[in-house]
């Protein structure tokens, strides 16, 4: 299944989802996925700087369904995102989030046809979801940020998009004792969108981790971002020396690549993909 959580006020627009997909086309005995047998996917399609569409409950269907609307809005930017979907036949069992940023930053969720504008919305399982509110902890970040030097007070969505980023996190690594795991992402990478401070547009978030373990000095991984024509995410793991590219509306959802470094990730992303990834990079490469 999946879940995933949205917000949208005066302040920011943002939504935060898992990667895993858990539906039962994707558990046949004969049917490995790429990560570790599993199959993964953005849940979050971040279609242009102004729309961005999540999904819920039969992936061949919904999916099809955001790829399909992607095509008409590069035709057509007049296309109402939220109309097409609500009025798109052959999306039952299917959940949808779209979260638009324009003038006023608005989040919308469809099922069934029907729509409702929300402040708060989720898709996907409410167990999970009663998991995940059980899981959020308040926020324990600085108070304030430096905007061009300049100190500015946190605000109050801004504290928002930490805590709902942070129990994501943790829901997605929250498997002890599940016999059938719904929710999951690749290393704890959930997917975060975001209206940017700067661009002021729909973006894929970058994360960095280091090693947490002294015998594996050159681990950790970094989740890199294209936020240019060609929009995804890609995970490169350092010691490991292998990742995933997860383009948008790619035919494939998630493509494992063995790249020797990340350099050659990021140039594989680029000129298969035709993705700008962009994201943290560790100062030195691991030991041959």
């Amino acid at each position: 299944m999946t879940l995933v959580v949205g917000y949208a006020d005066g302040d920011i627009g943002f939504m935060v989802g898992d990667t895993l997909l858990s539906h039962e086309h994707f558990q046949l005995p004969d049917d490995v996925g790429p990560v570790n047998g599993e199959f993964h996917s953005l849940k979050v399609q971040v279609l242009s700087g102004t729309v961005a569409v999540a999904y819920a409950g039969k992936f061949q269907e919904a999916y099809g369904a955001i790829c399909e609307m992607k095509a008409a809005l590069s035709e057509n930017r007049d296309i109402d995102p939220v109309e097409w979907i609500a009025n798109r036949e052959g999306l039952d069992g299917c959940e949808f989030l779209a979260l638009l940023n324009g003038q006023t930053k608005q989040l919308f969720r469809i099922t069934d046809g029907k729509v409702l504008e929300c402040r708060r919305a989720y898709i996907g399982l409410q167990s999970d979801y009663q998991r995940y509110t059980e899981l959020r902890q308040p926020y324990a970040g600085p108070p304030v940020r430096l905007d061009a030097g300049v100190e500015i007070a946190v605000t109050e969505s801004e504290k928002e998009f930490d805590i709902v980023s942070n129990a994501m996190e943790a829901l997605s690594r929250d498997t002890v004792g599940k016999k059938a795991v719904t929710v999951g992402a690749i290393s704890g990478c959930v997917i975060r969108v975001v209206d940017a401070r700067i661009s002021k547009q729909l973006e894929y978030m970058q994360a960095v981790e280091a090693s947490h373990f002294p015998w594996e000095p050159e681990g950790g991984f970094t989740l890199l971002a294209s936020n240019t024509e060609t929009r995804g995410v890609g995970i490169y793991f350092r010691s490991g020396r292998r990742g995933f590219i997860m383009p948008v509306c790619s035919e494939v959802p998630c493509i494992p690549s063995r790249a020797g470094d990340l350099d050659a990730f990021i140039a594989e992303g680029r000129d298969k993909f035709g993705m700008e990834l962009v994201g943290g990079k560790w100062q030195t490469e691991p030991v041959a």
